[in-house]
């Protein structure tokens, strides 16, 4: 027997009580049917209601073949009466974000002439997609128009329309639907096949808010928020730009261009930066006067590194070692013109439990050896020690 579900003609009503049809042991949980329930169950989009069944917990609620099954922490009695609670904060917002989404989703595809192809009601965010591209200019003038819907306080209504009527109906809806069809109308902003739970009225959603636009699959994806999520946001946003117009000591308005300051800032010292390691590279190289030089740097990374033996093998011919002090041990690269230098890092592996891996030419690991561990270990392969400053020890 199909749940009667009272959640369609009545999203405000979070107390009822109805009657256990089934309850039915599901893993560690339960799953219960009712004779009618307004729990919405999770589908088109959006996720389910939460809440209590008397003192079971409501975990998730689904639908399948027309009944509505409750999941829950414990069992109930078949044929009991029982008190159903929905979680209120839960539903409202859902019903703020579902209603903001169609009047955003009915304003876009009447003025692209597109389709709303995928809608994802997320914990934070909701993701619509739209199989056309939106200008990234228009994204303004979009959302101040949804606004707009909202501060005009517009009903919202649910019809179901006969076959003849629904035949002769213009609606959006991402399939062809057969039989009883909701259809959910917003003014003139949205008309669209939805089985969700909506506000009475416009003005109860608040706010609409675009988060962001990108390219997706040949249209556009848009991220939104509505309502007390909407007005989160914003508190979050306000928060930060406070930090950082405190730690730049300018005003909020201007932290924008004090941050593209500090980048411009930024770029210039790591090109000094990059300057002075290429000239410590090619100063070390040059100082190296035997076929095996083993380097030890800091504030290299692996690229820097690998430039550095790569600029002594130009001198020497020969084999190089380099080692760059991490944060635990050492990073190394070790380059030949002559030997196979996965020998040398078997026998670093094997003495000092290093990791890496390469080719015979070039071999690239860490090891958390000491550097007087590995100043022995390479004096003892007839290497030539250089240290940080080109001293030989």
């Amino acid at each position: 027997m199909e749940t009667k579900k009272c959640y369609e003609d009545d999203a405000y009503t979070i107390q009822f009580e109805a009657t256990v049809c089934s309850c039915e042991p599901m893993e560690k949980l339960f799953l219960v049917t009712l004779d009618r329930t307004y729990f919405y169950p999770e589908g088109g989009g959006q996720p389910a209601d939460l809440g209590r069944l008397g003192a079971a917990v409501v975990k998730d609620v689904k639908q399948k073949d027309g009944v509505v099954q409750h999941i829950t922490d414990r069992p109930l009695t078949v044929g009991e009466t029982v008190e159903g609670q929905i979680d209120w904060d839960r539903r409202f917002d859902l019903m703020q974000n579902h209603s903001g989404e169609h009047i955003l989703s009915g304003i876009i595809c009447r003025k692209y002439g597109c389709d709303n192809v995928g809608f994802h009601m997320g914990k934070e965010t909701i993701l619509i997609d739209f199989n056309v591209k939106i200008p990234q200019e228009d994204l303004l003038l979009l959302e101040r128009e949804a606004n707009k819907a909202i501060w005009k306080n517009i009903p919202s209504h649910v019809t179901y329309p006969s076959q003849e009527e629904l035949e002769r109906l213009a609606y959006r809806s991402k399939k062809a639907l057969e039989g009883r069809v909701r259809i959910l109308e917003i003014g003139t902003y949205d008309r669209c096949a939805c089985c969700g739970t909506h506000v009475k009225q416009t003005g109860e959603i608040g706010l609409i808010k675009i988060l962001s636009a990108q390219n997706y699959k040949g249209g556009t994806r848009l991220e939104i928020v509505c309502g007390m999520r909407a007005l989160a946001d914003y508190a979050q946003k306000t928060e930060q730009a406070a930090a950082i117009s405190e730690m730049l000591s300018v005003p909020t308005g201007q932290i924008a261009q004090a941050v593209g300051s500090l980048q411009k800032e930024r770029d210039r010292w790591q090109q000094m930066v990059s300057r002075m390691k290429w000239e410590k590279i090619h100063l070390l190289a040059g100082q190296a006067e035997t076929a095996q030089v083993c380097c030890f740097v800091q504030d290299f990374d692996s690229k820097d590194a690998v430039h550095l033996a790569d600029a002594i093998l130009e001198k020497t011919r020969g084999t190089a070692a380099v080692f760059a002090q991490a944060k635990e041990g050492f990073l190394f690269v070790l380059m030949s013109r002559t030997e196979d230098m996965r020998l040398l890092a078997a026998k670093l592996k094997e003495q000092f439990g290093s990791k890496g891996g390469g080719k015979a030419e070039a071999v690239q690991g860490r090891t958390e050896a000491d550097a007087k561990q590995l100043q022995a270990f390479w004096t003892e392969q007839g290497f030539t020690v250089m240290d940080a400053m080109g001293r030989q020890g």
